[in-house]
């Protein structure tokens, strides 16, 4: 998966399943998995999630779930962005 893309997820405040499938890379069931594993985090800190048609996790804490560094990766989106824009005529 692109940094420019998991960028893109990271600036959703939320994530549904298919977000996390995409992140993951994984199949609709394990995806949730890792969604329901959030939610109960949530609810266990006394929070609770918004009531919307499709289920949704905050980002930061799936990022936070799966080990995903959110600076580095902004990091390397910027580093590429920045060698992209900088190339010989």
């Amino acid at each position: 998966m692109s940094n420019e893309y998991v960028c893109s997820l990271i600036d959703k405040v939320w994530l549904n399943t298919d977000d996390i499938q995409k992140l993951c890379s994984c199949s609709r069931n394990s995806a949730m998995t890792i969604r329901k594993e959030v939610e109960n985090i949530v609810k266990e800190s006394g929070k609770r999630i918004p009531v919307s048609k499709y289920r949704v996790v905050p980002t930061l804490l799936v990022l936070d779930y799966l080990g995903i560094d959110v600076d580095t990766v902004l990091n390397l989106n910027k580093k590429k962005e920045l060698a992209a824009s900088t190339k010989w005529v």
